[in-house]
């Protein structure tokens, strides 16, 4: 078995995990990130991190291609070779964790779901927090939400925001 066999399984193996994982899909639509969830910035992105198997999956396929290129045109000895091979899988990751991690702002506008109609995804309590799907700038996005009904409001039931709480909607019930 070569190195450059085995860069190259890596690299397979790497972007493989990315495509099933949905990597790539989070990587080309930022407004799916972190399940669809969007808050303002000032509230969690600094909070927010890059999952862990998303790095473990682009240090992969960036170790996998770093090393079938510094192979096929770089004449270093192995242990030089395996040391550039881990600074390219190093750098992808890196980028892909500041990419993930990077504002996202049109979708985060306060004001782009007052009176929008939502979609229940997690039952509302009457005094408690479940989930809404909302469109926001073209996003389907999924947010926190309470309600002032005094009854729980049950999956699948449409809503309309009357209100924004910081990354809480406020919803009422469609009549």
């Amino acid at each position: 078995m070569t190195w450059t066999f085995c860069y190259l399984v890596i690299f397979l193996v790497g972007f493989t995990l990315a495509l099933v994982g949905g990597l790539v899909r989070r990587l080309l639509h930022p407004c799916e990130l972190a399940d669809r969830v969007i808050v303002p910035s000032h509230e969690h992105w600094a909070s927010l991190r890059t999952p862990r198997a998303d790095l473990v999956v682009s240090f992969l396929t960036g170790f996998g291609a770093s090393g079938l290129v510094v192979h096929g045109t770089a004449h270093l000895d192995t242990r030089h070779e395996l040391a550039a091979a881990a600074g390219g899988g190093i750098v992808l990751a890196a980028l892909v964790r500041w990419w993930m991690c990077r504002e996202v702002k049109a979708p985060a506008d306060p004001a782009a779901c007052l009176s929008a109609t939502a979609t229940v995804v997690r039952e509302i309590p009457p005094r408690g927090f479940g989930q809404v799907e909302v469109e926001v700038h073209g996003c389907r996005v999924k947010l926190a939400a309470r309600t002032e009904a005094g009854r729980p409001i049950g999956p699948g039931e449409t809503v309309r925001v009357v209100d924004r709480q910081e990354s809480v909607l406020v919803v009422a019930p469609e009549r």
